[in-house]
């Protein structure tokens, strides 16, 4: 077998393990591969340099044209969201929970990491920091991410 197929057929065999296994790397060598087969195919040399470097270039170009053109297209609407999510019109996202810093309050589902809670009356998902804490436990809320409150138990 002359170097052009073999640099083609392992251009091929490494796009479609791209499709597999993804993660851009195989695809990369094998498109590399694959232009190195044709510039071979084509008998080497400066001729075959400059249409396999505009065939990329072309290439290159369509797929810009595309990624500017195809988003902004009607066709692709369904895909890409237009309306903005305006509190006023009912959207909220998370609500502000920095006022459970520091308070106090009982297990009612136990935390396996995460459970339910009573704090200051009010029933709250919890999230323990990967311990098992019983119903009826006391517990404090010592960190919050977002919407997440991590407590850990008071010893008593």
């Amino acid at each position: 077998m002359s170097l052009d197929t073999v640099l083609l057929v392992a251009g091929v065999v490494l796009i479609g393990l791209e499709l597999v296994v993804p993660g851009g790397i195989l695809g990369a060598v094998g498109f590399v591969s694959m232009m190195a087969g044709f510039y071979y195919f084509l008998g080497g040399g400066w001729d075959a340099f400059i249409i396999v470097g505009g065939t990329v270039a072309v290439l290159a170009a369509i797929c810009a044209l595309l990624f500017w053109l195809v988003p902004s297209s009607l066709s692709w609407n369904p895909f890409v969201l237009r309306e903005k999510q305006k509190n006023s019109e009912g959207y909220t996202g998370a609500g502000d929970y920095s006022a459970y810093l520091g308070k106090k309050g009982k297990v009612i589902a136990p935390l396996r990491p995460a459970g339910t809670a009573v704090i200051d009356g009010e029933r709250v998902d919890v999230v323990s920091f990967g311990d098992y804490i019983d119903k009826d436990a006391e517990i404090e809320v010592v960190k919050i991410e977002g919407s997440k409150l991590l407590v850990k138990q008071i010893n008593n």
